[in-house]
């Protein structure tokens, strides 16, 4: 399966040590801490409708929510991956110590489960289950313990394909394409570029073609996520952020379709999540001036969309660039998804059939609502991406 969009700790093939919320102790009970030294009846800043309580109740009802779909066995088999990052990043990045230890748990069964069902590498594994695998091997590896034969396996069936194939460019010689097709309307396949060329699968006709931002979110992803763990999916975060500096400036909101504005957004937040590791540490705002600027100055058109899911990923990326509740902007974001919150928990379209729809909503404003603890302290997750995308050779 791709790649979700809310998908992913110092050197490219070494992980984080296995947090110390994932390690139990054989000797003595782990001993609840109080989650924060605000009193839960105390509203978040002067004059807000919303207390401490109130946030973290969102927040705690949001994961609960989350994780009842990852049990379920289909949503599991299609979003494993997904869902175990969710789990991982939510118990290592937040600061509140009851919310990481109830995000570990989930974590820790959830990796259980994922282990069991991909136990290896499949000998037929087209690029897409290649991505999945490693995106989910990162995080299970980061739980421990880590699976080496899998790293090897995964290794050497990523080397039978090309920067094409998994990114339908290759990063390091050419710009973000806009010619990639979206994927085939008759069969969900995505394996064709150019105006000429049909489906290889069903050989249907070629469709829309992809919004470059969308290209550019997508590969962001596939190669931090592989330069992470140690296995490339088409290149480097560096080799495609050195294309960043040609797509802006961003598109105004005004001036685009709501479409082409949340290919944007996302490219944007993902850029961000790139470089501060999925929010495992901070940035400068100085370092990424277009970004935090269009962050800023876009925040509220999530709500006159009515689009909880984006308003998580602004909130999240703006508070690692330090903004805090101190922020007016924060404030504003932080009352309207405690506003929009569904009554089992989720965040979304209750309507909803397709399950991404239910549970990534509801994942990205528990992100947008919580508290990070930054654990990497201040700095870009490589160096060679962040100057890249600065314009910067070397």
């Amino acid at each position: 399966m791709p790649l979700s969009r809310r998908t992913f700790l110092l050197a490219p093939t070494v992980l984080m040590p296995t947090p110390a919320w994932a390690r139990r102790s054989p000797c003595r009970p782990a001993r609840r801490r109080r989650s924060s030294s605000r009193p839960p009846s105390q509203p978040l800043w002067e004059g807000a409708p919303y207390t401490y309580g109130d946030k973290a109740e969102a927040i705690r009802r949001g994961l609960d929510f989350v994780y009842k779909t990852a049990k379920d066995e289909k949503s599991f088999a299609e979003y494993g991956s997904d869902y175990l990052w969710c789990f991982y990043t939510i118990a290592a990045t937040a600061s509140d110590p009851d919310l990481r230890a109830h995000a570990g748990k989930m974590a820790r069964e959830r990796a259980r489960e994922w282990r069991r069902i991909h136990p290896r590498v499949p000998d037929n594994a087209d690029v897409e289950d290649i991505a999945d695998l490693v995106f989910g091997a990162l995080a299970a590896d980061a739980l421990g313990p880590r699976n080496e034969h899998m790293k090897r396996d995964l290794t050497a069936a990523a080397q039978k394909f090309t920067p094409r194939d998994f990114l339908h460019f290759d990063p390091a010689t050419e710009p973000i394409p806009t010619d990639v097709p979206e994927a085939c309307s008759w069969c969900a396949d995505n394996n064709a570029s150019g105006t000429s060329v049909r489906c290889r699968k069903c050989m249907s006709e070629p469709g829309p073609k992809m919004d470059r931002y969308d290209v550019l979110t997508d590969a962001v992803i596939a190669t931090y996520t592989g330069e992470r763990y140690g296995v490339l999916l088409g290149g480097r975060l560096a080799d495609v952020l050195q294309w960043v500096p040609l797509m802006r400036p961003y598109p105004k909101f005004e001036q685009a379709t709501r479409e082409q504005y949340e290919s944007v957004a996302y490219a944007v937040t993902h850029i961000v999540y790139g470089l501060n590791d999925y929010t495992f540490s901070r940035l400068k705002p100085a370092w990424l001036p277009e970004e935090y600027e269009f962050l800023l100055e876009h925040l509220k058109q999530n709500i006159a969309a009515n689009d909880a899911e984006t308003m998580g990923e602004f909130l999240d990326t703006l508070k690692s660039f330090g903004l805090t509740t101190d922020h007016p902007l924060i404030r504003t974001g932080t009352e309207f998804l405690l506003s929009m919150q569904n009554a089992d928990g989720s965040w979304g379209d209750t309507t909803d059939k397709d399950i991404y729809k239910r549970y990534h909503p509801t994942w990205t404003s528990v992100n947008g609502l919580m508290d990070y603890a930054f654990p990497k302290g201040e700095g870009a997750s490589f160096p060679a991406a962040l100057r890249a995308v600065q314009g910067k050779a070397g």
